[in-house]
């Protein structure tokens, strides 16, 4: 193989390694901490169809840089605030991870309905009315990571 057939396919390999190598990081972050999902569908003529999955790890990511970023101390005010409840919220965090599937809540009026559920390591909540469907799902181990952060 001549020289510069030598430096192209060294090139071409190194540039393909980066989408890849992305790739198999972002699918080993879904597979590891888990999506969030979100999905709104407005019923009436020009509503708002709208799907977006992200990544936990990118929350989570969020959650550990988030005390870097607090120059006010909004993070320690909330700490106060809740006071000696923190552990307890820190408790039930941890209990509804570790719960079994269950109806968490179930309010319909009127024609509207919430409903939230645990199902597996999910937290499912839908929120139906006369125009709009909402569907949110998320790791159930987002809520005791966010506490630790925030309690």
């Amino acid at each position: 193989m001549t020289r510069p057939a030598k430096i192209l396919v060294i090139t071409a390999a190194a540039l393909l390694a980066i989408p890849v190598g992305c790739s198999l990081l972002l699918a080993a972050s879904v597979v590891t901490s888990g999506l969030v999902t979100v999905q709104v569908h407005e019923t009436k003529a020009d509503g708002t169809n709208l799907y977006i999955p992200v990544p936990a790890g990118l929350i989570y990511l969020g959650l550990d840089v988030l005390p870097l970023l607090d120059r006010h101390g909004e993070l320690a005010r909330a700490r106060h605030e809740v006071g000696e409840w923190g552990p307890a919220v820190r408790a039930v965090a941890q209990a509804l991870e570790d719960a079994p599937d269950a109806v968490l809540v179930d309010v319909r009026d009127h024609g509207e309905t919430v409903k939230i559920v645990k199902r597996g390591s999910r937290i499912l909540l839908d929120v139906h009315d006369h125009e709009t469907d909402v569907h949110l799902s998320f790791p159930a181990h987002l809520f005791s990571r966010a506490a630790r952060t925030f309690v």
